[in-house]
C-alpha cells in the first residue's frame, strides 16, 4: 500500500497549529482512503530523517504541515524543510496551505536555491499574499491558492446558548495590538456584554498526543460556541470563529494573513476584518444585531480538493 507521510506535526501548545494537524488527518483519511497515513512530528523530524528515509518509497507521497512558518520569524522550521526538500528528491513533496514572510533576503534566496532544484515540488499558499510572492520567488515549483486546511473542519452545534464576548489576543512575538487598543476593547466589552472573557490560543503545556489534541481543540471550540462575538489578533482565532459560526472581529496582525484570510471568509457575513479600531464599536453593534446562516465551507472544501487531484495525477 502506497504511503502518505505528513511530516512537522506540532507537539507545543498552540491550537492554531494543532488544529491545522487536526485538519490535516481529517482531510488526509477521508480524500486518501487507499493510502497508508503516517505522522511525523516537528520536533523529531531532523532525527528522523535517516530512519524514515529508508522506509519511505519514490511513489510515497510526502506532505509537509501548514502554517505561517515559510520564512525566517521561524528559522529553524524552514531549515527544517530545507532539509527535508534536498533528500527526497524523487518524491512528490507538497507543502500545505502556508504563510510566506521572509524579513532577511539572504535566507530567501537559500530557501529559493534548494527549492527550485526540486522538480516535483508543490507549494499551497493559504492566502493571495502569499501566492503571488511564491508565484514570483519559486518559478520552478508548482504555486497553487489552497485556503487554510483548517477551514475544512466544522465545528459548529446547534442549542448553545451564547452570553458575553470572548477575546483572544496574542503575547508573543507576532503581536502588534496596543495596551490602548486592548483598552478600547475592554471598555466596549463592559458597554455591550454581561461578561468578558480574555483567552488565546497558545497558551498551556504541550500537546503529547493527537487524542489530547483534539481534547484541548473542543475545549476551545466549546468557549466559541458559548461567546456571543469574539475579538481576536489571531488568524485561527478568526478561523475557529469562523468553523462555529461565532461572529467574529478580527483586528490587524504583523503581516498579511489575517486581513487576505479574512478576505475569503467575507462571504460569511459574520467575520468582519477591521484596520482601525475607531471602526469596532458599529460593528459590535451590527454583528449583534443580525443573525447569520450557519458555517457553510462547500466552496473552501472544493478548493482544497487540488491537493487530491494533483496526489492523483502522480499516483
Amino acid at each position: 500500500m502506497k504511503k502518505v507521510i505528513l511530516i512537522g506535526v506540532p507537539r507545543h501548545n498552540n491550537l492554531g497549529d494543532n488544529a491545522i494537524a487536526a485538519a490535516e488527518e481529517k482531510f488526509i483519511k477521508e480524500n486518501l482512503p487507499d493510502y497508508k497515513y503516517y505522522e511525523i512530528e516537528e520536533e523529531k523530524v531532523n532525527e528522523q530523517l535517516n530512519t524514515i528515509k529508508k522506509d519511505i518509497k519514490d511513489d510515497d507521497i510526502i506532505l509537509y504541515h501548514g502554517g505561517g512558518n515559510i520564512g525566517d520569524e521561524y528559522l529553524y522550521v524552514e531549515e527544517e524543510r530545507r532539509n527535508l526538500i534536498k533528500e527526497f528528491s524523487n518524491n512528490l513533496i507538497i507543502i500545505l496551505p502556508q504563510t510566506i514572510y521572509f524579513k532577511n533576503k539572504e535566507e530567501l534566496e537559500k530557501s529559493k536555491e534548494i527549492y527550485g532544484k526540486h522538480h516535483n515540488l508543490v507549494f499551497c499558499a493559504r492566502e493571495e499574499t502569499s501566492y503571488n510572492v511564491m508565484k514570483k520567488e519559486f518559478k520552478n515549483n508548482k504555486v497553487i491558492l489552497v485556503p487554510d486546511t483548517v477551514t475544512y473542519l466544522n465545528e459548529t452545534k446547534n442549542g448553545e446558548t451564547r452570553n458575553g464576548l470572548l477575546c483572544i489576543f496574542r503575547n508573543d512575538t507576532e503581536i502588534k495590538m496596543t495596551e490602548e487598543e486592548r483598552k478600547t476593547v475592554k471598555e466596549l466589552g463592559k458597554k455591550y456584554f454581561e461578561k468578558i472573557e480574555y483567552d488565546d490560543t497558545a497558551v498551556g503545556d504541550p500537546i503529547p498526543t493527537s487524542e489530547k489534541r483534539e481534547e484541548k481543540l473542543e475545549k476551545m471550540f466549546e468557549k466559541y460556541r458559548r461567546a456571543e462575538l469574539v475579538i481576536t489578533d489571531r488568524l485561527h482565532g478568526m478561523i475557529f470563529a469562523a468553523i462555529t459560526s461565532t461572529p467574529c472581529i478580527a483586528l490587524s496582525n504583523y503581516n498579511h494573513k489575517v486581513k487576505d484570510t479574512a478576505k475569503y471568509l467575507s462571504y460569511l457575513g459574520y467575520i468582519k476584518y477591521i484596520d482601525n479600531m475607531n471602526d469596532l464599536e458599529k460593528n459590535i453593534k451590527e454583528l449583534l444585531n443580525t443573525k447569520y446562516l450557519p458555517y457553510d465551507n462547500k466552496e473552501l472544501k472544493e478548493k482544497q480538493k487540488q491537493l487530491i487531484e494533483i496526489i492523483r495525477q502522480n499516483g
